[in-house]
């Protein structure tokens, strides 16, 4: 049944350079004949843009226009676009990531065949479809924990620790009100378990109390560094927030974004590993 491949489809959203950047017919740019006007030093500073591409009179693009240090427009450079520069503009996000940090730049030229199509900078990095990307990833990693936990706990044991948890002074604490809700469900015949309560803070905590990273091939130190997911979870979970800034670079997403992949192919090995035996 041919069909069937349809209902294999994992569903997972495909993000490219082109959907993250700006394609150049509606970028910004200047004319070369517009140049001894100094047109690019009142678009750059008007814009605050620290790239800005160089429209030939005849034939392709092959210049544009950079700041010589990011968001300063004192110093602006004439640069010739070099192979490094360019990537295909269906290059995946993950690598498009990959690509602005191993090689420490702030922007890529796109490029369809051989013609420059589109540009792609540091801070396109900070809309909708790349925090889409990492949402994804890490929905895909709560599951993973919650079924991870509950092959490892039982929900009674489940409850204990979160009865460990609660501060009885605080009316609105954040276990007593996950106990609440479960137990509201439990009470109207709504299946559910406990992990659904969870937040992803959560999981971690409850696996380093009860010592089951060594589950996964952790030391205690090893699982405690995973705890930076958990701030990307939060620059996730409020869209206004910016992925990339002066303390969030994109190093720091990349070793986070690692790190997601990481606990989420030990959580698929071990499932692997289990039906094997």
């Amino acid at each position: 049944m041919i069909e069937d491949i349809f209902f294999q489809d994992e569903g997972q959203v495909k993000i490219t350079a082109a959907s993250v950047g700006i394609s150049r017919l509606r970028w910004t740019s200047v004319k070369e004949s517009e140049i001894d006007s100094n047109k690019h030093l009142e678009l750059m500073e008007k814009y605050r843009f620290d790239h800005l591409p160089i429209e030939p009179e005849i034939g392709i693009i092959a210049e544009f226009f950079k700041t010589a240090e990011p968001n300063k427009f004192d110093k602006i450079e004439r640069l010739k676009i070099n192979y490094k520069d360019v990537i295909p503009l269906d290059t995946n996000i993950r690598d498009v990531i990959d690509k602005f940090a191993n090689q420490k730049k702030t922007f890529f030229f796109l490029r369809y065949q051989k013609n420059i199509s589109g540009l792609i900078t540091l801070g396109n990095l900070n809309c909708k479809q790349v925090q889409i990307y990492v949402f994804g990833l890490i929905c895909d990693l709560e599951r993973e924990l919650g079924d991870f936990l509950n092959s490892q706990l039982t929900n009674k044991e489940i409850n204990e620790w979160i009865k460990g948890k609660i501060d009885a002074s605080n009316p609105v604490d954040k276990y007593k009100l996950i106990l609440e809700n479960y137990e509201s469900l439990t009470n109207s015949d709504l299946e559910n378990s406990l992990t659904e309560h969870f937040f992803l803070v959560d999981f971690f905590k409850i696996i380093a109390d009860k010592n089951l990273y060594s589950e996964l091939g952790y030391t205690k130190s090893g699982w405690e560094d995973l705890s930076s997911i958990n701030e990307l979870r939060k620059r996730i979970a409020h869209p206004t927030r910016s992925l990339i800034d002066n303390e969030n670079n994109i190093f720091k997403l990349q070793k986070r974004i690692i790190k997601i992949e990481d606990l989420t192919f030990r959580f698929t090995m071990r499932k692997q590993n289990s039906i094997r035996q």
